[in-house]
């Protein structure tokens, strides 16, 4: 989550990197800070992912999913709609009031709004992935890695950008690798991740050449779902999920991670961010100016926790009393509805 934080601070600025003298500095802030971001999107889905294919998956339980992520995401849409229109509402007009109140549907996150999509239609793909057995299921994952993974090295051809089919994507490839395939060994998961670096690398000295010339593309590579961030990301989790190790600490944080998101990567908190307050050009003329950036994305990161922890305390004493609860009477009557409707129907 640092390192998507990291990758708004660039992409998000009020100014261009690209706008910066060819160096070290603006390599990193492309490179390591832009191109993580998309990284951390594959580790992020990725934890999710390895874990759906353990259990079976249901409408029911989908949905439920999808209603206790709804009331975190509607709490801070809400909670930073009512902060923004009392201290700041030069950028709340009624459209920003539409979509704080319906935050999913509205697309105000967009991760928020793919993922929700994602989960609704899981329990059909993860079923119908199972169906299509081994050997067509890594047909199947040749097929899209020749369509959006070689293609994603070629700049001028489609790709795929920030929503659902970049999941759906990237859980064929992670069920065909669960599923069917040996487990990489530590030495197959360092190649993997060192080959999706050099092409970081290779992309990153294109870009440098570019420049000489006048033509400021940026990194290419560090697009979404490119199968070089794929690499480095999936490889990254893969080393992880070698270790094994308890950390109540860490995952007290963790549990604040999408909350970081979600405070800062609303479309007024980003304005507020990163074009009034955390501007690129200035933050740049200050000494050890990289470090002095971390520095204040940390404490960001870190100030977000301690908001967020504030909300889990009173999610404990309101709607986490009986969690889960309100979903079931919906869903019982929603069901009953349906059966109705579906008996009146066979009836006509």
């Amino acid at each position: 989550m640092f390192m998507i934080l990291a990758h708004h601070f660039v992409v998000h600025n009020g100014y261009d990197a690209k706008n910066l003298p060819l160096g070290p500095e603006r390599i990193f802030f492309q490179l390591v800070m832009q191109g993580g971001g998309k990284v951390g999107v594959v580790i992020f889905f990725t934890i999710s992912a390895w874990f759906f294919l353990d259990k079976e998956q249901t409408i029911k339980s989908n949905f439920k999913r999808i209603w206790i992520l709804e009331r975190e995401v509607l709490f801070w849409s809400l909670a930073l709609m009512a902060f923004f229109l009392v201290f700041d509402r030069a950028d709340f007009g009624i459209k920003m009031i539409a979509r704080s109140i319906a935050p999913t549907i509205m697309g105000l996150w967009w991760y928020v709004t793919a993922y929700a999509t994602f989960l609704a239609l899981l329990p059909f793909l993860s079923k119908g992935l199972r169906a299509l057995g081994k050997h067509t299921h890594y047909a199947l994952a040749i097929t899209v890695l020749a369509i959006w993974g070689l293609t994603s090295f070629i700049p001028g051809t489609f790709g795929l950008s920030d929503n659902v089919f970049g999941f759906i994507y990237l859980f064929i490839l992670i069920s065909a690798y669960k599923w069917y395939m040996k487990p990489f060994t530590l030495k197959q998961i360092w190649l993997m991740t060192g080959i999706g670096l050099g092409f970081f690398l290779l992309y990153t000295c294109a870009s440098i050449v570019l420049s000489l010339f006048g033509i400021d593309e940026g990194i290419y590579i560090t697009g979404p779902f490119r199968l070089p961030v794929i690499m480095v990301g999936f490889g990254m989790f893969l080393l992880f999920d070698r270790l094994s190790f308890h950390n109540r600490i860490i995952n007290r944080i963790a549990q604040s991670a999408f909350a970081v998101y979600l405070i800062t990567d609303h479309p007024t908190t980003r304005t507020l961010l990163w074009k009034h307050l955390f501007v690129l050009k200035d933050l740049c003329q200050q000494p050890l100016a990289i470090l002095w950036i971390l520095g204040i994305l940390l404490a960001i990161y870190i100030a977000c926790i301690l908001i967020d922890f504030v909300r889990q305390g009173l999610f404990v004493v309101t709607v986490d009393r009986n969690r889960g609860h309100w979903f079931e009477l919906a869903w019982n009557k929603a069901s009953e509805w349906a059966i109705k409707l579906t008996q009146s129907i066979a009836k006509a």
